[in-house]
């Protein structure tokens, strides 16, 4: 049976969002029930995003850089620095920044309803938004013995950030 549709997720090599949703829709005019953003500018390599907001935490000390996973490419994978809890910061005293989700969607939706309103995105396709897991924003980069409860206080600010999101797009929808 031939394929009947394609789904994206992840980053796409492109400028902006707006290149990306512009050639998805023009290269797969049928078969894409969801369109991304792309994840494009500062949120191009995944959780890099984040981790760039870890290291200028004032809760989190630096203890060294290295490799967090292998890849199978020619390209070897970024260098991430190992964090620590600074001393005397419980997880629960980790003030979170802006994760900057919400916002980055909420621009891009204003993007994706005008092309669809013009006709350069189908009828009927949906937006569609991209979190991390917890656990891929902070495994590489939190020690392992604050890795607990840094999971648990990163993962209760996305969802944060998701509820806030979300509230956006209502609005805007």
């Amino acid at each position: 049976m031939p394929p009947t549709g394609v789904h994206f997720n992840g980053s796409v090599n492109l400028p902006d969002a707006e290149t990306v949703m512009r050639e998805i829709a023009a290269r797969i005019p049928n078969g894409v029930r969801r369109m991304t953003d792309g994840e494009t500018g500062e949120r191009g390599y995944w959780i890099n995003f984040q981790i760039q907001k870890f290291l200028a935490m004032p809760e989190f000390e630096s203890v060294g850089v290295g490799q967090a996973y292998e890849t199978s490419g020619e390209a070897p994978a970024p260098a991430m620095p190992r964090l620590k809890l600074a001393d005397g910061v419980s997880p629960e005293d980790v003030k979170w920044p802006n994760l900057g989700y919400a916002d980055a969607y909420s621009e891009s939706f204003e993007l994706f309803s005008r092309l669809q309103e013009d006709g350069t995105i189908p009828e009927g396709v949906r937006f569609q938004m991209q979190y991390p897991t917890p656990l891929a924003s902070i495994a590489g980069s939190i020690v392992p013995e604050d890795m607990p409860g840094v999971a648990a206080a990163y993962e209760a600010e996305l969802f944060g950030d998701l509820d806030r999101a979300l509230a956006i797009l209502d609005r805007a929808h």
